[in-house]
């Protein structure tokens, strides 16, 4: 029986990932790293900017020494400033048949900020895990397990709604239903089918449709 539903929050309430592809790119190429912004979208949408950096790092394609947390702060701060809901998530939101929580691999406050913007507060309350309380974000499935953790959850008792490569593979490894949101700005021609790939299983367009299935689940 599902109790509780899990959102990821952007690319499915808030559309903030095409921004994030555009901001970091840009930053990239002034580093000298050649990459454009489909280039990243297809590569690292759902990462955190952390890991994608210390992966460039790591890849010889951007040089060490990396001010790493300096760098993303600043993308971040751009990245806010441009933080916009998804078309019909309010009316999603206000129809959610179950208690429901935010996992994200954004930082806690920047999670809470989404909320007061969409009026959700009584929707997810405080209920937000974001990758900075594990040791590993998404793809990683350590903030889904901590979410079961601390909300006292069964996996057998749990929904998601994913719209990244990164966040799907998370989800699932913990062993959750999931569905596959593609209703983000960022979402290109066959992403749809990389979810279902990973084990998404079933796939929405728009909130409209989400707010249909949820009304199921």
């Amino acid at each position: 029986m599902t109790k509780h539903i899990l959102f990821d929050c952007d690319g499915v309430l808030i559309d903030t990932e095409i921004v994030a592809a555009e901001v970091v790119t840009r930053w990239l190429n002034q580093q000298g790293v050649v990459i454009d912004t489909e280039t990243f979208i297809h590569q690292f949408t759902g990462k955190t900017f952390s890991d994608i950096l210390a992966l460039l790092v790591d890849s010889g394609k951007l040089a060490p020494p990396l001010e790493i947390k300096k760098a993303v702060a600043a993308m971040d701060t751009e990245i806010r400033a441009n933080m916009r809901p998804i078309s019909g998530v309010e009316e999603m939101l206000a129809s959610v048949p179950l208690q429901a929580s935010m996992v994200s691999n954004s930082a806690t406050d920047y999670v809470l900020e989404a909320i007061e913007m969409l009026g959700a507060e009584a929707v997810f309350g405080q209920r937000v895990f974001s990758a900075e309380l594990v040791a590993k974000g998404k793809p990683d499935p350590a903030v889904y397990l901590l979410a079961l953790q601390k909300l006292g959850l069964k996996p057998s008792e749990v929904v998601v709604v994913e719209d990244s490569v990164a966040g799907v593979s998370a989800s699932v490894a913990a062993g959750l239903r999931t569905i596959g949101f593609l209703g983000g700005s960022h979402v290109r021609n066959g992403h749809g089918a990389k979810l279902k790939a990973l084990g998404a299983e079933q796939l929405v367009s728009n909130h409209e449709e989400l707010q249909k299935l949820l009304q199921q689940v």
